[in-house]
């Protein structure tokens, strides 16, 4: 049985999927204890605070990287002897769009935000900048199958994170002492990564061999710039824009909840959409680790053999938390926070959609349906908008987690109608027929 059939059950891809998880969990254990610390340490409008920033940076990130990384990490998995002129050319481009979105950051905090509000926040968008472009590198090592680097660095990274943050908390519960804490992990595993990357990647390579949606080329290094214009709008800026337009969907609420219910709001439903988050750790680390099979697989029994399981283990872990949410969501945030726990039920009604998501999306980016992924996270951002427009003002907290539970629906059939229409690329059925 090879990889491509059966991905999670060869014994490698076992062993990486139980590191990556392993270290996805300390990495989010560590940024769960912070946060957890910092509710109860800081003010409930300092906490806030904290929250935006957190969610503005995640944000920056995303829309600095414009589709880069997953571009990057399937062409990799598609040609890896390429890995090294993909990855210097990726690099400086998106090397420049974070500098770019940066700026725009600055412009807004300029614009009218408080000062007290603007230092941290600002500081949290470089955090999450650098961290950026550590994801990016991240992605690389994801298309050379090569995860394990990618889960060392996290233990890394999210280790010194916890060091300072809690430091940070216990000399001065400060919000912009604790944003500059953050960033020192940040940018040291940076320039870690960065030397890694150059050593398994050394060299320039004869020829390139670069793919895309409309066939293979070949060109000398000399001939083709992998972030020539042409590139970036067949095969890089759909996968952006859906990337981008899904971090919308998925955390606007925040913004939305401090637009007509306050601060306060966003504090509590922040606190339990982190336990969300969590919980898809599992998930997420079987999909990187899977990722080079589900671009290479020549049909839809990957898929499958891939969501099923995941699918399932979220069932399982949604039931267990929905009976334990009353006692658990005080218990870890404090007695305040039990007004989060019906909205913390309705987002787990969402976890199983969320990590079959997870796998169909990257199925349909593996397969160069990109353009059907942004055509439906643009739908999924519009209809999240209009229902929190009703929802929020009538029910707060819980209004915004039924809006996410009928986006994460929509997707889901979406994602299933379009990946039924396709078939598997070219190369993918090539690689298949190599095999």
């Amino acid at each position: 049985m090879d990889e491509t059939t059966f991905p999670i059950a060869k014994s490698r891809s076992a062993r990486l999927i139980a590191y990556k998880t392993f270290a996805d969990l300390a990495g989010k254990g560590s940024l769960f204890v912070i946060t957890i610390v910092a509710a109860r340490r800081l003010s409930p409008e300092s906490f806030g605070v904290f929250s935006l920033g957190s969610t503005l940076g995640w944000i920056v990130a995303v829309v600095s990287d414009c589709g880069i990384q997953l571009h990057l990490a399937r062409a990799i998995a598609r040609r890896p002897a390429d890995a090294a002129l993909l990855l210097r050319g990726w690099l400086r481009v998106r090397i420049w769009t974070t500098g770019g979105t940066l700026a725009m950051v600055a412009l807004l905090l300029a614009g009218g935000w408080r000062a007290a509000s603007a230092t941290p926040i600002a500081v949290l968008a470089v955090v999450y900048a650098c961290s950026g472009l550590v994801e990016l590198l991240h992605y690389f090592y994801r298309g050379l199958s090569r995860s394990d680097v990618e889960s060392s660095l996290i233990l890394w990274q999210r280790g010194g994170t916890l060091v300072c943050g809690l430091i940070a908390l216990a000399w001065k519960p400060d919000v912009t002492v604790l944003a500059i804490a953050l960033l020192i992990p940040a940018a040291i595993t940076l320039a870690m990564s960065l030397r890694i990357a150059a050593s398994l990647a050394p060299g320039r390579p004869e020829g390139l061999h670069y793919e895309s949606s409309e066939g293979l080329h070949d060109e000398s290094p000399g001939d083709l710039t992998v972030s020539s214009w042409p590139v970036f709008r067949r095969d890089v800026w759909p996968i952006g824009a859906g990337i981008v337009l899904s971090a919308l969907y998925f955390r606007i609420d925040l913004f939305l909840l401090e637009l007509w219910s306050g601060t306060e709001a966003v504090a509590f439903y922040n606190a339990v959409f982190r336990l969300v988050e969590a919980l898809r750790l599992f998930p997420a680390a079987a999909v990187a680790v899977v990722l080079p099979s589900l671009v290479r697989a020549g049909d839809r029994r990957a898929l499958m053999r891939v969501a099923a399981p995941l699918t399932g283990f979220a069932m399982a872990s949604a039931a267990v938390l929905w009976i334990a949410a009353g006692w658990l969501i005080p218990f870890l945030y404090g007695a305040p926070y039990a007004a989060a726990v019906p909205a913390f039920r309705v987002l787990l009604l969402s976890f199983p959609l969320l990590s079959l998501n997870l796998v169909l999306t990257h199925q349909l980016v593996g397969w160069d349906g990109q353009r059907a992924y942004a055509a439906l996270c643009a739908a999924a951002l519009a209809i999240n908008v209009g229902l929190n427009a009703r929802l929020i003002p009538a029910f707060s907290l819980e209004g915004a987690a039924w809006s996410t539970l009928a986006t994460e629906i929509f997707l889901t059939a979406g994602c299933s109608a379009a990946l039924w229409s396709m078939r598997a690329p070219a190369q993918a059925r090539h690689l298949v027929t190599e095999a």
